[in-house]
């Protein structure tokens, strides 16, 4: 596979995983350092009740139509029907049990203000619907401009509406930026309706035989992402827990310089499953295991200037952005930098995994790692609060990477060797671009 054939689309797939990126700069400038930190750390909550119930819904009808529609030949009516519908029941179920659990998570995390501010998780979910649904349409037929632009309107929006709300003096709790949240990602779920017009074609009923394609790929993919949720959702819930939000927004002023290894491992997941489940579906398995080993090398040599960032400078770094608040943050920072070790191939595998169509495999390993994950956050939580939240996370990806690495060997025959083989690929590229 030539490695510049997909440039141009490569560049609107990193520029559109940038967007969390500059949402994570508007967030440090304008929300950690202005929200008090209880304040800061009940949305922390709400957020990722918002993030864990999106990645299931995303696991159990997205990624079913993400792998199906992007095949060649693919009934498309049929599958978005499907997936639409899939989609919606478990938007409206996820809903109704965290408005039922609202008073009881206000007890448990240690904060009476939680319960109101779960209310509006639901509403959350219904104005990102059709955003969500929308850009997988798009990244499954590789329009990778139009993904940039859906997304833009929300990471771009909600820092400029937070910008705007404090100039007016209207932005200091957490409340507040909910509502903002709100109206960023109903525009983008608008925005991504207008870009994803064409590929809208739907039944009011559904298929069955599309259903059930769907649903038993989405069973399976469900159980793979819970693993991965719990992995990088549940820290901040067992922490709160434990200590109380207060405690949360240390560590999540912190936690939000991941984002740089969310933002790679979406820029895979953009690719890298398509691609797969295109290559197997054609039986060019060479093709397949020359671009894991490529996608993995280059992720790891791309993530390198992290490492040494987030090791020998984490003190200045939170110094600098938060201009002296939340100091903790340093030392819990340096953990974070190990991530770059483990993220690559956990996140090409998965994807190469779910590209194959190993859905039931991906179930298998994603239990595997939920054990793990939860086993290590309650070992390490406990005892040493935020620097154990920390090690915790970074101890739950490498149980990832090598159960991940394990499964993945057994269909693309991968050694060390020959991905760092690929280093000469790298060198071609560059001699024939210069």
């Amino acid at each position: 596979m030539e490695f510049g054939k997909y440039l141009a689309k490569g560049i609107w797939g990193l520029a559109d995983k940038a967007l969390p990126v500059v949402y994570g700069i508007g967030y440090v400038w304008l929300v950690i350092r202005v929200l008090p930190e209880e304040e800061f750390g009940n949305f922390v909550l709400v957020q990722e009740v918002f993030l864990v119930i999106s990645g299931l819904a995303t696991a159990f009808a997205l990624q079913p139509l993400l792998k199906f529609s992007s095949e060649q030949n693919a009934p498309l009516e049929g599958i978005v029907s499907a997936s639409l519908v899939l989609n919606a029941l478990f938007i409206a179920v996820a809903s109704l049990v965290v408005a039922g659990c609202s008073i009881p998570a206000g007890k448990i995390f240690h904060s009476p203000p939680l319960t109101p501010l779960m209310l509006y998780v639901p509403a959350m979910l219904a104005a990102s619907f059709f955003r969500n649904f929308t850009l997988t349409l798009l990244q499954a037929q590789f329009r990778v401009q139009e993904v940039f632009w859906t997304d833009a309107v929300h990471f771009v929006g909600a820092p400029f509406l937070v910008w705007v709300m404090s100039r007016l003096h209207m932005f200091s709790s957490a409340m507040d930026l909910v509502t903002i949240n709100l109206v960023s990602l109903s525009a983008s779920s608008l925005a991504g309706l207008w870009f994803a017009r064409k590929l809208l074609h739907f039944r009011v009923r559904p298929p069955i035989g599309a259903v059930r394609q769907m649903w038993d790929y989405g069973k399976y993919s469900l159980g793979g992402v819970v693993s991965s949720l719990f992995s990088t959702k549940a820290d901040s819930f067992i922490l709160a827990a434990f200590t109380g939000p207060v405690q949360v927004a240390v560590y999540n002023s912190a936690k939000v310089f991941v984002r740089v290894y969310e933002m790679a491992a979406q820029v895979v997941q953009m690719f890298v499953l398509p691609a797969a489940s295109r290559l197997s579906s054609q039986g060019s398995f060479a093709s397949l295991k020359a671009m894991t080993e490529k996608s993995i090398l280059f992720l790891t040599l791309g993530l390198l200037p992290v490492t040494v960032m987030f090791l020998a400078f984490p003190e200045i770094l939170v110094r600098v952005l938060y201009a002296g608040k939340y100091p903790e943050a340093g030392p819990i920072l340096r953990i974070f930098s190990f991530l770059t070790f483990v993220v690559p191939l956990a996140s090409i595998g998965s994807n190469i995994l779910m590209g194959l169509g190993e859905a039931r495999l991906s179930f298998i390993l994603g239990m595997q790692v939920l054990i793990a994950s939860l086993a290590a956050f309650l070992v390490f939580i406990p005892p040493w609060g935020v620097t154990g939240a920390a090690t915790g996370y970074c101890a739950a990806g490498i149980i990832t990477a090598l159960l991940t690495g394990r499964f993945l060997i057994r269909h693309v025959p991968l050694t060390a060797a020959a991905i760092v083989g690929r280093t000469k690929d790298i060198r071609t590229f560059i001699r024939s671009r210069l």
